[in-house]
């Protein structure tokens, strides 16, 4: 028992002095992560690939602690792909229900989202239960792409886009990549500063492309189940090293793609588009959330 309590602050040490240096440097306000290798991790200990994944989620609670410590705020995870779904039933299924379980129990777990303020944003039912109870949080988001490409993100996007000019709430010449960014699965906050793959790949797998344009991409050779704290400090101080040449990357671009200043009638376009986009969102985890338990209304209505 004792132990156990030596180890738990030690692991607390380590996490606020890991914090205390990186923090004199820039910490990046926006990081993924391609959690890869959860079945690779569990075939290599002869274990079932379903326990890989289960190591999985739980490793990134570990990340989302270390990432709360340093003061990041936006943190969006690749948790399947559409991609994924081309794996056997079994195991599309097992990673499915999974997915469920951790969910329900993030919600379940209202002192670890209200303690630390965070917003999870995007299975089905599970999803919205957990955007539901922590909608109110303002501190740090959690994205989580579940049966997600980019590219089919992109093409949501543009249809959106193209839906709001044809009935006349936006005009043609309204749509800029500003607007393009704002109307990603990300807002509102869309571009990521850093992204970390594990596994040794070193490819996106369709992944936040637009959003990754100007990034410092990490690709780690570690499975995802054994990404450390010292995996993460590792990627953001390669961040902080880069971080002059992103910036200037970013101004050129932001520079490039800066338009005209708007005038008043433009800019009540765009908020009432980007309102029927957040309305669409807000009545989707309405009608898949299951009811509220009294526990979670009693939450929610303490944030009023």
């Amino acid at each position: 028992m004792m132990k156990k309590g030596v180890v738990r602050w030690s692991k607390r040490l380590a996490r606020f002095l890991v914090s205390r240096v990186l923090r004199c440097g820039p910490i990046p306000k926006h990081v993924a992560f391609i959690m890869d290798g959860n079945r690779r991790w569990a075939e290599r200990r002869r274990m079932m690939r379903q326990e890989g994944h289960a190591y999985g989620f739980l490793q990134l609670k570990e990340c989302l602690k270390w990432c709360l410590d340093l003061g990041i705020k936006v943190v969006t995870v690749y948790a399947f792909s559409l991609e994924n779904f081309k794996r056997s039933a079994v195991e599309v299924e097992t990673i499915m229900k999974l997915a469920e379980e951790k969910l329900n129990e993030l919600a379940e777990e209202r002192g670890f989202l209200d303690r630390h303020g965070i917003k999870v944003q995007h299975v089905k039912a599970a999803a919205c239960r957990a955007m539901k109870v922590s909608e109110h949080h303002e501190q740090a988001v959690l994205n989580i792409c579940i049966a997600y490409t980019s590219r089919e993100e992109m093409l949501r996007a543009v249809a959106n886009m193209a839906e709001a000019v044809e009935d006349g709430t936006l005009k043609p010449d309204d749509v800029t990549d500003e607007l393009f960014s704002e109307s990603l699965y990300t807002r509102p906050v869309s571009q990521v500063d850093l992204l970390v793959r594990t596994s040794g790949e070193t490819r996106l797998s369709d992944f936040l492309l637009w959003q990754s344009a100007c990034a410092c991409v990490q690709f780690q050779p570690v499975l995802w189940p054994d990404f450390s704290l010292w995996h993460l400090a590792s990627a953001i101080l390669q961040y902080q090293r880069s971080f002059s040449d992103l910036q200037a990357t970013r101004r050129r671009s932001e520079l490039n793609g800066r338009e005209q200043e708007e005038d008043r009638s433009v800019s009540v376009r765009k908020a009432e588009y980007l309102k029927r986009l957040e309305d669409r969102r807000k009545s989707f985890i309405l009608r898949h959330a299951p009811p509220m338990t009294a526990g979670e209304q009693h939450g929610s209505k303490e944030h009023e």
